[in-house]
Order: C-alpha cells, then sequence, then structure tokens
C-alpha cells in the first residue's frame, strides 16, 4: 500500500456508485483507494474497507455527540472522534494520546482537520452536480494520516451527517 502522502496536493472524490446501494467511494487519479458502506438502512454505522484493513465508525452514545472508531469485529472503540454543542469544532483522540482539530464551518469548507500544531491537514468542500459529491484535498504530508487512513473517511462521514441534519431541520 502507498502512503497517503504521497497523493499531496490531489483532489480525492466521493462517489456513489448506485443509488440503490447504501455504499460509497473513495476515489483518486490512480483508482478506488476504500469503500464506506452503511449494512442497515437506518443505521449511523459504517463499514469502511480499504488501505489493506476494515474498520467500523459508530455513534458511542445517543446523548453525545462522540463516535468510536472500532477494528472490524472488535468492540473496543481505539480512537473518537467528539464535537462541542454547536458542531463547530471537534478533536479526533487518537491512540498513545495523539489529536488532531477539527474545524466545521456548514456554509463555506465543510471540515477541515488540523494537526496538533495547528498546520491544515484535510480539507473537505461539498460540489453540487446531479449528486452531491464530497471533495477531499490532503494538504500536507503527514506520517499521522498514513498510519491512520480512516482519518478522511471520518472526516467524510461527519459532512454527510451534517448535511443530512441540515436537510432534516429543513424540512
Amino acid at each position: 500500500m502507498n502512503p497517503l502522502s504521497n497523493l499531496v496536493g490531489e483532489t480525492l472524490t466521493f462517489n456513489q456508485p448506485s443509488r440503490a446501494k447504501r455504499e460509497f467511494e473513495l476515489v483518486s487519479s490512480k483508482g478506488v483507494l476504500a469503500t464506506v458502506n452503511f449494512p442497515k438502512l437506518f443505521s449511523t454505522r459504517v463499514i469502511i474497507k480499504g488501505f489493506d484493513e476494515k474498520w467500523e465508525i459508530k455513534s458511542l452514545s445517543i446523548w453525545q455527540k462522540e463516535f468510536g472508531i472500532f477494528k472490524y469485529g472488535y468492540q473496543m472503540p481505539f480512537a473518537k472522534y467528539g464535537s462541542n454543542f454547536w458542531k463547530t469544532q471537534g478533536i479526533i483522540e487518537l491512540p498513545r494520546g495523539a489529536r488532531l482539530n477539527c474545524k466545521i464551518d456548514h456554509f463555506k469548507k465543510p471540515f477541515d482537520v488540523f494537526s496538533s500544531k495547528g498546520k491544515l491537514l484535510l480539507s473537505y468542500s461539498n460540489k453540487f452536480v446531479l449528486k452531491g459529491k464530497t471533495t477531499v484535498t490532503i494538504n500536507e504530508r503527514s506520517e499521522i494520516i498514513d498510519n491512520y487512513p480512516w482519518i478522511i473517511m471520518l472526516g467524510w462521514y461527519i459532512v454527510l451527517l451534517n448535511k443530512r441534519g441540515r436537510a432534516r431541520a429543513a424540512g
């Protein structure tokens, strides 16, 4: 597997190949990097396959805005994402005490991931074509992104949940 740092500056796109399936793909110029699958119709649990591994993202509690990242089939999360009350900032807690800061702007850039030193690592943007597409750009080489490639999928998942939340509030 090539490190994701080799894709610095390239725009990666999340596509939904079929509207009938709840499956999405992370696509680069080199092909499909990973897939995200929602196993049940109204589930917020997702399964990520790619980068030679398999993970799950699911809510830790219905009362808190916290998600756990699990190795597929395991019961204990090895990483967590939590956001503040207004969902404008978040923190990704990684193994061994590492942390990434996240900024959520519901209008301009839906999600940005920063290193603990404040460097912009990932930036997401929404493209409105016939089907809504989300793109992500890797802005900086980072060992953290190479070691934990699921962070890219977590950011997309947060963007998707925020879009669904706004759609529910408008309807």
